[in-house]
């Protein structure tokens, strides 16, 4: 079994291999302590990421007064070089964080900046109609208010009692919701294959799951069929490939 820890820094510094991918989204779906570590990990770096932009300018400040200071002053001390090292030092390391972790790459930003809930357009709900306690009302009400486990487990119990295709998109939409990216991307695809109305969509959608994987091949396969379709988001996701080549 591969090392957990070792998966987790070939991750951030993006250097896992196809076989490695696998292994890695299974450990995401399966193993909630690896999925916790995951989570922290990316909130931890997600703050050096922060406070890397706002100290950079600072560093760049402090290193050019430092210098000035060393080469126009009367006397030098043999400690000046060397602060100006650990300045170089520290400048370094934040470039590396900022342009080499997978974090900081523009995954995250890309996923956050064309991510949008898809709404509830097959089920409308009344707020009024107490009467209406079926499942489908229940299963959509929950996404509604963006209680993703709920409206799981009512959307899967309707999958086995009916055969409306568009109970997988909203599974895939719920489990995109609740960060299962594994099995979002398995709906959308069901969706896909059946060439549901919902198939367009789907494109989008497994393509946004896929680049939160770090799976760009995959992630570029679908932009490209929307692309090729001009259909649904043809166009942000032509600007999407552009960002991703």
């Amino acid at each position: 079994m591969m090392d957990k820890e070792i998966l987790l820094l070939k991750y951030f510094d993006g250097s896992l291999s196809e076989e490695e991918k696998v292994v890695f989204n299974q450990f995401l779906e399966e193993d909630d302590e690896f999925k916790s570590q995951f989570q922290l990990e990316k909130d931890v770096q997600a703050v050096i990421r922060e406070e890397s932009r706002i100290g950079l300018k600072k560093k760049l400040q402090r290193f050019e007064t430092e210098r000035e200071t060393v080469s126009t002053g009367n006397k030098r001390t043999w400690w000046k070089p060397l602060s100006i090292a650990a300045s170089i030092i520290l400048l370094l390391g934040a470039s590396w964080l900022l342009f080499n972790s997978n974090v900081f790459n523009g995954q995250e930003q890309l996923f956050a900046n064309n991510y949008e809930k898809y709404p509830n357009t097959v089920y409308t709900i009344t707020r009024s109609d107490v009467s209406d306690d079926s499942l489908e009302r229940m299963a959509f009400e929950a996404y509604e208010t963006n209680n993703y486990d709920a409206a799981i487990e009512y959307l899967l119990d309707l999958k086995e009692k009916t055969r409306l295709d568009y109970v997988d998109f909203y599974l895939g939409q719920s489990y995109l919701a609740n960060e299962n990216y594994l099995k979002a991307i398995d709906r959308f695809q069901e969706i896909i294959e059946i060439n549901s109305e919902f198939k367009q969509e789907a494109y989008w959608y497994a393509a946004l799951a896929n680049l939160k994987l770090d799976q760009n091949k995959e992630a570029k396969q679908l932009l490209e069929e929307l692309v090729q379709n001009k259909k649904y988001k043809f166009k942000e996701a032509s600007e999407l490939l552009k960002k991703l080549d």
